[in-house]
């Protein structure tokens, strides 16, 4: 797609950013912590980009899905963990809110987003619920003005650094299992909430955690949505999340080629940079061939998704696409570099394990191929 000067220049600005704030071995170094660079975080919002996609109103900056993907795209070449912390308060909390939201709602949390000093994070997945997402037990009870929750929640990132949690819970019993589901905004700083860390091989910077709730009370006025609608909130909410994957893999994709071709260039092996051996020169045209294609899916879903098309199909056809192409560039890439790739002092070995998570999270391929299967006319409709 074409962008306009607007978007350019926002590119520029973020892709500055990410060059002094994110310097080479910065990913690895929070990688190893196992901590999120939260100092960073504040400073990227205090430049005003948390505030992309939030209406001025509401202390933002304004713009829309394009305005957000080239924010994220560019983060996550430098960073793909800290592009995925902005992505749960750019894309879950802010657009939950601005699609499902109250109008109290939006008053109370965008401004925070925007300032950077209210972190959100999502919870749908549960033990017996991963891919069978709605198959949810997590349940909130009325009590009064109040709701109590109890269950547990599985896969939280960034949830022990998060203020808030997008909670899904089951509040009643209905004979399709995708009904009687209702979200919440709930503090994470409640009584009754206990964060356990999830050790992971990659995406471990921003975290992933076990949230077990006892008996939380939450204020009915946190309803985010309609109260045993959830499923269809999520379901406006699932097509940007998706959609989110493209340029937070684009970013990583792109960087793998640029420092697998700089290797082969530099690296000489039988008197001659190995860049001139025909093995390499495929591998790395092949990587070249997908970063290409990625770049294509990537912008012209967000044009799409921008002039309001339906386009759930192709979203989840691209998400699909490109997490596996991510795998294969990262792969590439390690065996590019060979033994150097494989040290910890090596981006390449931060880029693979991080792929790992792209056909798993957001929904895996297989569900993915589910998706696309349906909706091209496969099977009909589950019972």
């Amino acid at each position: 797609m074409e962008f306009t000067p607007e978007q350019e220049m926002l590119r520029d600005s973020v892709r500055a950013f990410a060059a002094q704030e994110m310097p080479d071995g910065f990913a690895r170094e929070w990688d190893i912590k196992g901590e999120p660079p939260l100092d960073t975080y504040q400073r990227f919002a205090d430049a005003g980009f948390m505030g992309v996609g939030i209406p001025e109103q509401y202390g933002g900056q304004g713009g829309g899905i394009v305005e957000v993907a080239v924010v994220l795209h560019e983060l996550s070449r430098a960073m793909m963990s800290f592009a995925i912390m902005v992505y749960r308060s750019a894309i879950h909390a802010s657009g939950g809110l601005q699609i499902y939201g109250t109008e109290e709602q939006r008053e109370r949390y965008l401004p925070g987003i925007a300032s950077g000093h209210l972190k959100f994070c999502f919870s749908l997945s549960e033990p017996d619920a991963g891919s069978d997402a709605f198959n949810l037990k997590c349940r909130a009870v009325r009590d009064g003005d109040e709701y109590v929750v109890n269950g547990t929640k599985m896969w939280n990132s960034f949830a022990r650094h998060a203020d808030y949690v997008l909670l899904a819970t089951r509040t009643s019993d209905e004979p399709k299992k995708q009904d009687g589901i209702t979200f919440f905004v709930v503090d994470l700083s409640s009584p009754g909430i206990e964060i356990t860390p999830i050790e992971t091989i990659g995406e471990r910077a921003s975290g992933t955690n076990m949230v077990t709730y006892t008996d939380v009370r939450v204020p009915a006025a946190n309803i985010l949505g309609t109260e045993g609608e959830g499923h269809r909130n999520l379901k406006a909410n699932l097509e940007r999340e998706r959609f989110s994957s493209l340029p937070i893999n684009l970013g990583p994709m792109e960087a793998i080629l640029e420092e697998a071709v700089d290797y082969a260039n530099t690296r000489e092996q039988f008197g001659q940079a190995i860049g001139r051996f025909q093995a390499i020169q495929h591998m790395l045209a092949d990587v070249a061939v997908d970063v290409n294609i990625a770049r294509t899916l990537t912008w012209d879903l967000a044009r799409r998704i921008a002039a309001g098309e339906p386009c759930s199909l192709e979203v989840s056809m691209a998400k699909l696409w490109i997490s596996e192409a991510m795998m294969r560039a990262s792969y590439t890439g390690m065996q590019v570099m060979g033994g150097y790739g494989y040290t910890l002092d090596s981006n390449m070995q931060l880029h693979w394990r991080n792929a790992r998570l792209g056909t798993i999270g957001a929904g895996s391929s297989e569900i993915q191929r589910n998706i696309i299967a349906r909706q091209i006319g496969l099977g009909g409709q589950p019972s």
